[in-house]
């Protein structure tokens, strides 16, 4: 673990990290097909829901508690180095993902870049109807 608990720094940064051959998908939906295509060309895709699905509940439904935030943290870190893996769209409330991003650290995760499209459709009524989608850029 490279954690320290309670420090003010929460993690060493080793030049193997940056170089991890697998990646975590930490998000609590599927990955839309062109991300998984792009994932799939960058290493091996493994899902916290089937290697740790304890862990994907409580991220499901992430403590309010700054400390259990940590803890959380620290733990899916931990699977993650465990499996060599870089943490991919990390869930989570905001409140824990501004808490796990210096226990992680910002080397170990990526997340979607997308950009929204959106279409007007003129309805027969005279209405329109607005439809986004998201059309995915690649991984910041």
């Amino acid at each position: 673990m490279y954690g320290c608990g309670n420090s003010l720094t929460y993690f060493v940064i080793k030049p193997k990290l940056l170089y991890m051959k697998n990646l975590l998908w930490c998000a609590n939906h599927q990955p839309l097909t062109e991300q998984l295509e792009s994932l799939n060309e960058m290493g091996n895709l493994l899902f916290l829901k089937d290697i740790a699905p304890e862990l994907m509940e409580q991220l499901s439904n992430t403590p309010s508690d700054r400390d259990e935030c940590k803890d959380l943290a620290d733990e899916i870190s931990d699977v993650a180095l465990e499996k060599d893996a870089k943490i991919v769209q990390l869930g989570g409330s905001p409140l824990f993902l501004v808490m796990a991003s210096p226990i992680i650290g910002s080397g170990r995760m990526i997340f979607a870049d997308s950009e929204r499209v959106s279409e007007d459709i003129p309805q027969p009524d005279g209405s329109v109807k607005k439809i986004s989608t998201f059309k995915h850029k690649g991984w910041i």
